[in-house]
């Protein structure tokens, strides 16, 4: 785990690019081979995506490209940029782009290709992509649905995984909390009782992942509740995220999709460089310091690139 301080400033955030510069520094164990040129790294209207915006454009300065960082607003107005060439990098979420795509072009009623296995997702999503668009290697970091418990619950009924939560309920029903549209969703409590076969007692609805539910799951209004994996707050308010062993939830790892103007061999090697070092560990703790801490995002993305070893 990376151990990244906080040293004060504000995360920001604006519609303007934020430029990042030019790099003078020779050579890295992050660049196998120098680039060049201008390179637009952009970001949707959320702090982890503009974090890891930053943190590829870092990267990229440091391979010898001219970069910046331009926040743009969500998918529907971040992928038309990336496909018309006004941007040309994204950091992206593999199962959710591929449904996006695949709704695009089958109608948005149609099944998503997207599963709970990662090379099973990547394999449609590369289908789904246009020429003018690569997916890169995807990180181990994902930011996507998950279950968690108190760390008292967990260690009193010696609860790792959701396959323990359902050997559990099956003597004692569990109560879930989570967003109101949770029972009629196929990923959520529809999917703990199918793939699962967790019984529940009562279904409560709070919010998404936020703090209505991080409480009741704290105050032991719910034994379990609906969170997101890349949430700092969930360990901070002393949960537990239960493995998801048989892989209900879909494969939202972090990708790269590049427009294939700009996708040469130094920029390809450095992204999957740092892709590879992002972790669900570092990714947490990277979040917990620009959003809890209020580090800036060009100082942790600085620190992850140093101590993940990818500087020389």
């Amino acid at each position: 785990m990376l151990a990244l301080v906080a040293c004060g400033g504000s995360s920001g955030g604006s519609n303007a690019p934020v430029k990042q510069g030019t790099s003078s520094s020779s050579a890295s164990a992050l660049c196998q081979t120098k680039g060049s040129g201008n390179v637009t790294v952009g970001a949707f209207n959320f702090s982890e995506s503009q974090l890891l915006a930053t943190i590829y454009a870092a990267a990229l300065q440091q391979c010898g490209y001219t970069t910046s960082v331009k926040q743009l607003g969500a998918r529907d107005v971040v992928y038309p940029a990336l496909t018309a060439g006004q941007i040309d990098v994204v950091p992206e979420y593999a199962a959710t782009l591929t449904t996006y795509i695949n709704g695009k072009k089958n109608g948005p009623n149609a099944q998503s290709p997207a599963a709970g296995d990662i090379d099973t997702t990547m394999q449609a999503l590369r289908k789904l992509l246009p020429t003018s668009l690569v997916a890169l290697d995807p990180a181990p970091a994902t930011d996507k649905d998950a279950f968690a418990v108190t760390e008292t619950f967990a260690k009193q009924h010696n609860l790792t995984s959701l396959s323990d939560l359902a050997t559990y309920s099956k003597q004692h029903p569990v109560s879930v909390g989570g967003p109101p549209e949770c029972p009629q969703r196929p990923y959520c409590l529809q999917g703990l009782k199918s793939t699962y076969g967790i019984q529940v007692s009562k279904f409560v609805p709070l919010d998404a992942g936020g703090p209505l539910t991080i409480a009741a799951i704290k105050d032991g209004k719910v034994d379990v509740g609906e969170v997101f994996t890349s949430d700092p707050t969930v360990t901070a308010q002393g949960l537990v995220v239960l493995d998801d062993d048989k892989n209900l939830q879909l494969s939202d790892n972090i990708v790269p999709i590049v427009n294939t103007k700009v996708a040469g061999a130094a920029l390809k090697s450095a992204l999957n460089a740092v892709d590879q070092k992002l972790t669900e560990d570092a990714l947490v703790q990277m979040n917990k310091a620009v959003q809890v801490q209020h580090a800036k995002p060009e100082q942790v993305a600085q620190q992850f690139l140093q101590q993940s070893g990818l500087l020389g």
